[in-house]
């Protein structure tokens, strides 16, 4: 049974990179808002035009009155306004504007955020994936797409101010400029094996469960929807059970992938 597993590994994070990252674009969707409001009225970012916010909110089922609605345009605006984030006019253009900028920049956030802050931003992900997420994920594959379909009114204010506190710390370090370490080949293999392990245990070593994922993983598409969000959960859980430090050298591979990526356009 280990030997169907081994061969899994690289999947496993392209996976993962996919679920966890993904959920950046949630505020994308905001933030993208920001530039034509800018222009067309001469808001800045960290005062935009209320209205312009207020239409989006609502077509995210958000009512702009409400707390939660309140929240979220109190984060918006913090989020702008962050002299981490505003200081540099022309990159905070670029961010607005750019899609693949936005990515790159909240990948690199990742990358260099304190091992706790980057677990706390997956496991919340995962949370959102397992509470707010039906079993056949929406009938899609993509992740991105997934979470796109999450509602923020369905997401606590708790899960929405916890999510916007990761964003702006992943925001935050991307603008350090410090230099990444770079596991070893050594800690790699252990982490491969540590992911391994933690897949089994994840999937009951039962062989009909590894059957079932490593068919999503030969060919995700060529599985039922059900079966492909429910092997996308097994590999967050299994990565989330893993122990440290091997488990943090998988979610810094997860978000190299990422940064590997290309985004997908507005």
């Amino acid at each position: 049974m280990k030997a169907k597993v081994a061969g899994l590994a690289g999947c496993l994070i392209v996976l993962a990179s996919a679920t966890a990252a993904n959920a950046a674009f949630r505020y994308d969707e905001l933030w993208g808002y920001v530039a034509p409001s800018m222009a067309q009225s001469g808001a800045s970012a960290s005062n935009p035009r209320p209205s312009v916010y207020d239409e989006v909110l609502v077509e995210k089922g958000v009512d702009p009155a409400s707390e939660k609605g309140q929240l979220i345009l109190a984060w918006i605006v913090r989020i702008n306004s962050d002299p981490a984030v505003a200081g540099n006019v022309q990159r905070m253009s670029n961010l607005m504007l750019n899609p693949g900028a936005r990515a790159e920049a909240l990948a690199d956030g990742l990358g260099r955020m304190a091992p706790a802050l980057r677990l706390q931003y997956v496991a919340l992900i995962a949370k959102v994936l397992d509470t707010l997420v039906p079993p056949d994920c929406f009938g899609l594959y993509e992740m991105d797409a997934v979470i796109d379909r999450v509602s923020l009114n369905a997401m606590s204010d708790a899960d929405i101010d916890g999510y916007f506190r990761m964003l702006l710390a992943a925001l935050r370090a991307a603008q350090t400029g410090t230099t990444l370490d770079t596991p070893s080949p050594q800690q790699y293999a252990q982490a491969e094996t540590s992911l391994k392990l933690s897949l089994l245990r994840e999937l009951d070593y039962a062989p009909g469960n590894v059957a079932r994922y490593s068919a999503f993983s030969a060919n995700p598409r060529s599985v039922p929807p059900v079966d492909a969000c429910w092997a996308m959960r097994v590999t967050m859980h299994a990565i989330l059970a893993m122990p440290d430090p091997e488990r943090d050298v998988v979610l810094r591979q997860m978000v190299q992938s990422r940064r590997a990526t290309p985004a997908p356009a507005n």
